[in-house]
């Protein structure tokens, strides 16, 4: 699902969280935010700013390809139908739109069965207004034009509580694991593992400079064709004396995210439409056997 760490603890970092999650989303990154006020950085995929983002492309790139006779023509990179970092063949042979949205909320729904067997936890509904009505969205293809591809972002499934002890949390990541390796998934990975970051930074972030020590702790896997999914375990009664985390999700909570929770949030980089198809292959043809270019930042 975000490629930067912000500290939260005042609105303005918060609100450059969810602008960095959003861009991590939709620009294809693996690398996901931590989540730690998780209610506001989970409200990213209801957001549908997905649907917006070819609004927000740059410029278009342009190539110079020189053909078997040494003729040079310009090549727009901004015609083409995929997206940077999505190789054609692998988007050709992975799931459509359709079955990638039908397969992932499959897999979630397994995993949530699974958790609820093992914790006895709880799924919530999301806040108010955070449905299935709208799970994929229009996209860039990092070059300057639309994609015909879709990011997905399901809406974020919760728990009323926790697990308290670290040994649960390892086997409820443990579950999630077998679940997806079930489905040609990665194995999982915690973010503060994959990511690094000094231990002041990630003291105030998460609340301990330990996996077992933290309030927040957060991790994900990679699916086929640029799936995604997330998980973060919010527990309070890692606080500080302070109750420092209490407080910064006091607003969180009264829009309805579960301040003691375990989440997952499943997405997609770009899946393509099944009527789209034939379309993407022809329109994929003149650049194959190309060098892609770097994609542009917005």
């Amino acid at each position: 699902m975000p490629t930067d760490t912000t500290d939260h603890a005042t609105a303005d970092h918060a609100t450059a969280d969810l602008a960095a999650a959003t861009d991590g989303r939709r620009r294809g990154s693996s690398r996901r935010t931590v989540a730690l006020v998780v209610g506001l950085a989970l409200a990213v995929p209801a957001l549908g700013i997905g649907a917006l983002a070819w609004l927000l492309v740059p410029d278009p790139v342009v190539t110079t390809v020189v053909d078997a006779q040494g003729r040079e023509t310009e090549l727009d990179w901004s015609e083409h139908p995929g997206r940077f970092g999505l190789p054609v063949d692998e988007v050709l042979a992975g799931p459509s739109l359709e079955e990638g949205v039908a397969e992932g909320e499959a897999m979630v729904d397994e995993m949530e069965a699974a958790l609820t067997e093992r914790f006895s936890v709880r799924w919530v509904a999301p806040p108010a207004g955070l449905s299935d009505d709208e799970v994929a969205f229009p996209t860039d293809n990092g070059w300057g034009g639309p994609s015909l591809l879709e990011v997905v972002n399901l809406p974020t499934d919760q728990t009323s509580s926790v697990p308290r002890s670290w040994a649960e949390k390892e086997a409820a990541v443990a579950i999630i694991g077998e679940v997806a390796a079930r489905h040609g998934w990665s194995e999982p990975w915690f973010d503060d593992e994959r990511w690094p970051q000094p231990a002041a930074d990630r003291l105030a972030q998460t609340g301990g400079t330990t996996l077992a020590e933290q309030v927040i702790v957060s991790g994900g896997l990679e699916g086929p064709t640029g799936q995604w999914l997330s998980f973060t375990f919010q527990d309070l009664s890692k606080d500080d004396a302070e109750g420092t985390f209490a407080a910064r999700f006091d607003d969180v909570a009264d829009a309805g995210w579960e301040p003691e929770s375990i989440t997952l949030s499943y997405g997609a980089d770009g899946l393509l439409p099944e009527a789209r198809r034939a379309e993407f292959e022809r329109r994929a043809e003149p650049f194959a056997g190309q060098v892609l270019p770097e994609a542009q930042e917005d």
